[in-house]
């Protein structure tokens, strides 16, 4: 698969709340920074964060509004929507995933955390 086909499958994984599918599109020494939380290195962590993001809520869309591929680096922006304690909650984010070898080797996000999540 392409680069963008790996971050839109990622996407696709993150809709379906399954961690197993979002954590198989890393590579073993992917390095993960989401926006102002501490980066987290390796499947171990990033299995452990995601199973943290989505025990907070179900993930219901990455509603993707602008994705391109640049080599091996694919930018996107979009809106994460969530269910969190009976609210919805829709979260603009901007993106920038690196793919090497069909896998994501790092995953930079720039978004402000809601006040309720």
């Amino acid at each position: 698969m392409a680069p963008e086909e790996i971050v839109r499958a990622e996407m696709a994984a993150w809709g379906r709340n399954d961690v197993d599918a979002v954590v198989c599109h890393f590579a073993e020494n992917a390095n993960l920074h989401a926006g102002p939380y501490a980066p987290v290195l390796g499947h171990d962590a990033i299995r452990k964060s995601v199973d943290g993001y989505l025990s907070r809520g179900t993930c219901v869309d990455h509603e993707i509004l602008f994705i391109a591929t640049v080599g091996d680096v694919v930018p996107m922006e979009r809106i994460d929507h969530w269910i969190i304690d009976g609210k919805t909650l829709a979260i603009p984010h901007m993106g920038i995933c690196e793919v090497t070898d069909q896998k994501i080797t790092a995953w930079r996000e720039y978004f402000t955390p809601s006040v309720d999540s």
